[in-house]
């Protein structure tokens, strides 16, 4: 198997020796925050692109996007 350089195809051994040693419910809470602060950081980089959108506007590409139907 290649490895693509853009891609991260291993998780680095320190990183997955730290989540071995944590409980299920806090490697739920650390994705769900994972994925809170990607959701925030993108609605600020849409809002920035585009500031003539209304928030509803903005939270409506985010979903898309979130939701890989960006294309």
């Amino acid at each position: 198997m290649t490895l693509d350089p853009r891609r991260i195809e291993v998780v680095d051994d320190e990183v997955a020796r730290i989540l071995r040693g944590m409980s299920g419910a806090d490697r739920l809470r650390l994705a769900h925050e994972a994925w809170e602060l990607a959701r925030e950081r993108l609605i600020a980089f849409v809002s920035a692109r585009h500031p003539q959108w209304s928030p509803e506007r903005v939270r409506r590409e985010v979903a898309k996007r979130l939701g890989n139907e960006s294309g």
